[in-house]
C-alpha cells in the first residue's frame, strides 16, 4: 500500500481553549482591548448562507446564491485572568461589551456610528509545541444579543452575532 499525502488541509486546527487568550477590542486606531486567558470554556461560530434553487417545469434548473447571513457567535467560559490595554481600571467582560463603566470611553468597531455599539472579537491560540503556528481568528463587528451569568460557577455565557459573514484568519510562525 503507497502512502498517498492530503491534498487537504484543514482551515482551522483543533484548539485547547488553555492555549487562547480571548480578546475583546474597541474601534479606535490603537485598540482598547480587554484580554482574558481561559480556564475552561467554548467558543463556538455558525456561518450559513441562503441558496435559492429555480425549478423550469419541475425540475430543478437554476441556482442563485440570496442575501447574506451574520455569522452567529456563543462563548461562554470561566477566565483565570483578565487583563486591560485601556487607561484606567480594568473594565469587565460585561463593561466592553456594553461600552460601560471601565469601557464607557470605548468606540464601536463598527465604522458607521449610527449603527449600534459593536466590537471585535480575536480568539489568538499560541500551542504549547514550538512547531506549530500562532493562529488569530478575528470576529469583526460583533453585537451580543444574550448575556448570562452564572455567579456560582463563575462563568459567563453570550451570544450574538457579527456584521460579517466569516471570520478573519491569519496564521504567523512562532
Amino acid at each position: 500500500m503507497r502512502f498517498v499525502p492530503s491534498l487537504f488541509t484543514p482551515a482551522h486546527a483543533r484548539i485547547d481553549m488553555k492555549d487562547v487568550i480571548f480578546k475583546i477590542k474597541d474601534g479606535t486606531g490603537s485598540p482598547n482591548e480587554l484580554q482574558i486567558k481561559i480556564a475552561e470554556g467554548n467558543f463556538v461560530y455558525s456561518e450559513r448562507r441562503e441558496i435559492e434553487y429555480y425549478p423550469d417545469r419541475g425540475n430543478l434548473d437554476d441556482v442563485n446564491e440570496g442575501d447574506q447571513v451574520p455569522m452567529e457567535v456563543r462563548f461562554e467560559f470561566e477566565w483565570s485572568y483578565i487583563r486591560s490595554t485601556s487607561t484606567g481600571s480594568t473594565p469587565t467582560v460585561e463593561d466592553a461589551l456594553k461600552q460601560r463603566g471601565g469601557a464607557a470611553d470605548w468606540i464601536s468597531s463598527d465604522t458607521d456610528l449610527c449603527r449600534p455599539y459593536a466590537v471585535d472579537l480575536e480568539l489568538v491560540h499560541t500551542p504549547d509545541c514550538v512547531t506549530g503556528d500562532v493562529e488569530t481568528l478575528t470576529f469583526a463587528d460583533f453585537r451580543f444579543e444574550s448575556l448570562e451569568h452564572d455567579p456560582r460557577t463563575g462563568q459567563i455565557s453570550c451570544t450574538g452575532k457579527c456584521n460579517a459573514i466569516e471570520p478573519t484568519s491569519v496564521r504567523t510562525s512562532q
